[in-house]
This record gives C-alpha cells, sequence and structure tokens, in this order.
C-alpha cells in the first residue's frame, strides 16, 4: 500500500502539470500578397489562348478569385473561364500548350511539381510546392460551346472555326510555420 500512494501522487501531479501549461493556439494568419507564391500572383493563360485564338472573332474571360484567413495558414484561390474561338482541330494543341505554360510558369517561379494527374488533352492536374506554398492546378477538358456565347446573336460563322471553353482553378494554401499548424477557420 505505501508503493501505490507515492505512485498515484505522481500520476496526478503529472496529469494537473500537464493542464497547468496552455495549449498553444496558431495565429489568424490573413491572407496578403506575402503569403501568395510568384506563381499563383503571375499566373495567366493570356499568351496561349492568344496564340490559338481567331483574331477578331470574340472572346470572353472572367478570372474570379478569392483568398480567406486561416489558423497558421492563408488560403487562396484562382480561377480562369475563358471563352474564345480557334481553328477546328487545334483542341488538342491548344490543351497541350497550356500543359506546358503551366509547367514552365511553376518553374521560372520556383515552384516545384510533386504529383501530376492525367495529361492533356484530358483533364489533368498539377500538385505543386513553392517555399512555403503547396497548391493545385486543375485544367478541365476543353469544352466545344455554342459560338453564339462568345459572339453574340448573330455570330459570323465561319467553316473550320470551333467555339471553346477553356477552364483553369488554381488553389494554394500558404503556411506561416508547417501543415500541422494550419486549420480553417
Amino acid at each position: 500500500m505505501k508503493t501505490t500512494i507515492p505512485v498515484l501522487f505522481c500520476s496526478l501531479a503529472t496529469v494537473l502539470a500537464g493542464q497547468a501549461v496552455p495549449r498553444q493556439v496558431a495565429e489568424t494568419v490573413y491572407p496578403a500578397p506575402e503569403t501568395q507564391s510568384a506563381f499563383l500572383k503571375s499566373y495567366t493563360p493570356d499568351s496561349t489562348i492568344a496564340r490559338f485564338q481567331i483574331e477578331g472573332s470574340g472572346a470572353q474571360q472572367s478570372a474570379p478569385g478569392g483568398s480567406t484567413a486561416g489558423r497558421g495558414c492563408a488560403f487562396h484561390e484562382k480561377e480562369f473561364i475563358a471563352l474564345f474561338v480557334i481553328a477546328s482541330g487545334k483542341s488538342v494543341p491548344l490543351m497541350v500548350d497550356v500543359q506546358r505554360d503551366i509547367k514552365s510558369s511553376l518553374a521560372l517561379q520556383g515552384g516545384k511539381i510533386v504529383r501530376q494527374v492525367g495529361n492533356a488533352p484530358e483533364r489533368f492536374q498539377f500538385d505543386y510546392v513553392a517555399g512555403q506554398s503547396k497548391g493545385t492546378v486543375v485544367v478541365e477538358p476543353l469544352a466545344v460551346i455554342d459560338r453564339k456565347i462568345v459572339e453574340g446573336p448573330h455570330p459570323k460563322l465561319d467553316p473550320g472555326e470551333t467555339a471553346v471553353k477553356l477552364h483553369i482553378k488554381l488553389t494554394e494554401t500558404w503556411f506561416k510555420a508547417s501543415q500541422q499548424a494550419c486549420e480553417k477557420l
């Protein structure tokens, strides 16, 4: 009985001491330019689109995006939706060029692809790291759309031209210290 009391006392002291030490709570990280990789800040498919788009055929592009704060990290999204007209039969070369352009832009901006799923002209995805950021680029298959969407109600229909939709989505998380210290608010 004498040995169980000191053991019990030591166990109780250890539990109480553990509760006395406050858990570290990761501070809130607010999104800012400093919490974005150079790739996320600078990437756009504009140069690739310009190489394939038929001049004067009309085009639309939107680039919605957003950022949110997190505990120990910040989250960013950027999306490109482009509607434009290309020469028929150029969809595969366009998608191959999009894939090559993303790889090149990542490398030039100090990013490294850590995983690739799929390949152009089908849906493909790159997971990457760049500094304190970890991100994903998803490129959906090129979709053929009604030319009226691009040019309005009275399009000039030329044979050998196709209206398409290009959809690229980037998501990125910037970590202040580590992935383990990151959580959404």
